[in-house]
């Protein structure tokens, strides 16, 4: 059993120890590294050098059970690991040659750490210190790979960072509202840079001030330089800005909008300018640019239009071809998709989701105009192995449908353009086998990822199993294609798991977790919303949600049946997945039968809505339409709440199921940065508020229909 956190711990460890296997290490032909092996470096080799030498030292100690001195040295020799920069490889290109010794270059120093962990990554699948001759050679597609912790809001200790640069990170990125007021958030600040700098990663701020002057009025550029210039002066070392509409707002003058904050418009018919392409977007943004890089000239300006997907076409082209071409601009690759699922009913795809693959048309459309007016272009693409259709899971068991996503973006970087991507937003970094499927599926030459795969489940569950196992993913694979992306479950049951209560009349708030900072009622309304108008989407939606259910039972039965064959460590690692996928099963039961739930309120006559589902300043959006249609009440009223009872029974004991798996596994069922979590208390409080609502609602109603 772990407790509260016990999951900061996996996030930290970099090196698994003793992944040898006795059987490789006796029969496996190649080169063998031996204790009287060394690794070399020259004299003065720099920070990132210096760092991954003694990394990989310490991999060699832990995983391998082989202990390497460290030495200088001009060249490189027999029995050594010599470690150096080559600027005459092309940029982004790291090479591993392996003759009597080897050789480990880079273009700079942070390709030459890459080639290390490539290094390592070799011996991790050999299960042994032995590697076959030859030469390697790898390039990075994308200058920008950024992550964020999976530790909580802006949290990165040394060992998460350089497991993150392990994954093939070039950058991560937090939030520095507090730095310009607070010396020790500055600190914070510049620790983390400088941290992240040791291992060759960047560090993006996440800023978001009140905006309160338009560019137009005097003074403005002294105004905001006492913002972000300020910032830049006191955390020098931060390689530039992300901006994004509804954290950025400001008083614009275009008359579509409220000229307010999303706050402040919530009863204006507009949008507020954080939620709609103003015309002077480009003008406040052009402000921000000169303001940040008369403090640093090589700044990143980076501009994410999230916020207006929605919006028509022709409003965001007009946007994008206004812009300064100076800066870099970015787009979410799969949101805002328009999928006709029925006659006149269509769902639209919303945030972070494996749901849909991708790229949407609004990346696509932003991408063109990109690449037309020669603008960087970085892409939200959600593509480090989690989103947020399971908000309560550190990663989407689902390896076939992510090779779909991954192979997606390649194909785009080559036919649109796509300089970086960031791949996560809140949920972060988690070490598992997907991160590093997806290091090398954004790599050059382009890997067979399908084989990969099979490499990887037989290192991780023995070549008797790969039959098995690869079935078991792809029906985890398929039920992620009927996880349908919409904001009342990502604002529901989604996020909060098989701890969502079902309520009937009464309803009361979702008690917090005790070691959450956020407010899950934030987060995860606790009474579900959801317009009653749209009955067929919703019904629809319901079906999916049993579908991707069952497909994953009968992958959890699979991995069941082979973990119960298995031992030792490997044991250990397969049983984390199989209890990934496990949660991931009662989730969607729960979403199911929350669905199903709702609808048959209305059939009588029931329909409270204690919090409207958070739309922010998107008043176009079809999920922030009040319902219109009078609900009619079903004249038999006792089959209903027959169905209604059996729902919430089966709910009590999905709830009581879901216990052991937030027992043994810390990270089920929780998120550090927002707060939405679904802990045991939360879990044995759902399994209250049920039997409440059974007796003291549901049967007494039972008698009297």
């Amino acid at each position: 059993m772990e407790q509260y956190m016990d999951f900061e711990k996996k996030v930290q460890q970099v090196h698994k120890p003793n992944r040898v296997n006795p059987e490789a290490l006796n029969t496996l032909a190649g080169v063998k590294i031996t204790s009287d092996w060394k690794i070399t470096c020259k004299a003065e080799p720099g920070i990132v050098i210096s760092t991954v030498v003694a990394d990989l030292q310490d991999y060699f100690k832990v995983s391998m059970n082989v202990e390497l001195a460290l030495a200088t040295a001009d060249a490189p020799a027999a029995k050594t690991i010599f470690v150096a920069e080559d600027k005459a490889l092309p940029e982004r290109t790291f090479t591993i040659k392996v003759t009597e010794g080897i050789v480990i270059n880079g273009a700079d120093p942070r390709y030459t750490a890459q080639g290390c962990y490539a290094l390592e990554d070799k011996l991790n699948m050999n299960e042994a210190p032995i590697i076959e001759p030859g030469e390697t050679r790898l390039k990075m597609r994308f200058s920008m790979r950024d992550i964020n912790t999976g530790m909580g809001t802006e949290c990165y200790p040394e060992g998460h960072l350089c497991a993150i640069a392990h994954a093939g990170y070039t950058a991560v990125d937090l939030g520095m509202r507090k730095a310009a007021e607070n010396p020790e958030d500055a600190k914070r600040v510049n620790d983390t840079v400088a941290a992240a700098a040791k291992y060759g990663l960047d560090v993006y701020a996440y800023p978001s001030f009140k905006n309160t002057m338009h560019p137009d009025e005097p003074g403005a550029f002294e105004h905001y330089d006492a913002m972000y210039g300020r910032l830049m002066e006191l955390c020098p070392g931060v390689k530039g800005f992300l901006f994004v509409g509804e954290s950025c707002e400001f008083p614009s003058k275009d008359e579509r909008t409220t000229g307010k904050s999303w706050r402040e418009s919530k009863e204006d018919p507009k949008s507020s300018p954080g939620w709609f392409p103003c015309r002077d977007y480009p003008q406040f943004i052009s402000l921000l640019r000169d303001v940040i890089r008369s403090h640093k000239a090589d700044a990143e300006i980076v501009f994410w239009t999230y916020n207006w997907g929605y919006e028509k076409q022709e409003l965001r082209e007009e946007l994008l071809r206004n812009v300064p071409t100076d800066i870099t601009m970015m787009a979410t690759f799969e949101m805002f998709e328009e999928i006709d699922i029925a006659p006149n009913i269509q769902e639209i795809t919303t945030d972070y989701t494996l749901w849909q693959i991708g790229p949407g048309k609004y990346y696509t459309t932003e991408s063109k105009i990109a690449r037309e007016r020669g603008i960087r272009m970085y892409c939200m693409s959600n593509t480090g192995g989690n989103t947020w259709d399971i908000g309560g899971v550190p990663y989407l068991p689902a390896p076939q449908r992510w090779i779909q996503r991954w192979e997606s973006v390649v194909n785009t970087e080559e036919t649109l353009r796509m300089d970086g991507m960031r791949e996560s937003h809140s949920y972060g970094y988690w070490p598992s086998f997907l991160p590093e499927m997806a290091k090398y599926a954004f790599m050059e030459p382009k890997p067979d990822l399908h084989e990969l795969l099979n490499k990887l489940i037989i290192r991780d569950f023995g070549k008797e199993n790969l039959e098995a196992v690869l079935k078991a993913y792809e029906l985890f694979s398929e039920g992620m294609s009927h996880c349908v992306s919409t904001n009342e479950d990502q604002y529901g049951p989604a996020r909060v798991g098989p701890s969502y209560p079902l309520f009937f009349k009464y309803w009361e708030l979702i008690p917090r977790c005790p070691v959450t900072n956020g407010n899950v009622n934030g987060e995860g309304f606790p009474v579900y919303t959801y317009n009653l108008d749209r009955t067929e989407k919703l019904q629809y939606e319901t079906e999916e949600y049993l579908k991707m259910a069952r497909l994953f039972t009968a992958g959890v039965t699979i991995l069941e049946g082979v973990i119960a064959k298995m031992e030792g460590a490997k044991k250990q690692d397969a049983m984390h997945i199989l209890q990934v996928a496990t949660y991931i099963r009662n989730n969607a039961l729960t979403i199911h039968r929350v669905k199903r739930w709702h609808y048959l309120k209305g059939q009588l006559g029931i329909y409270v809505d204690a919090v409207p589902t958070w739309v922010g300043g998107r008043k176009g959006m079809v999920d922030a339409k009040k319902a219109e249609k009078p609900l009619i009440p079903v004249e038999d009223k006792r089959p209903v709440v027959l169905e209604l009872l059996e729902i919430i029974q089966a709910e009590i004991e999905n709830a009581k199921n879901t216990i052991p798996l937030v027992e043994a596994n810390s990270r089920l069922g929780f998120e550090k940065e927002y707060g939405y979590s679904c802990c045991k208390m939360q879990l044995e409080w759902k399994i209250a508020m049920a039997e409440k609502t059974i007796n003291e609602e549901l049967l007494p109603l039972l008698a009297e229909v």
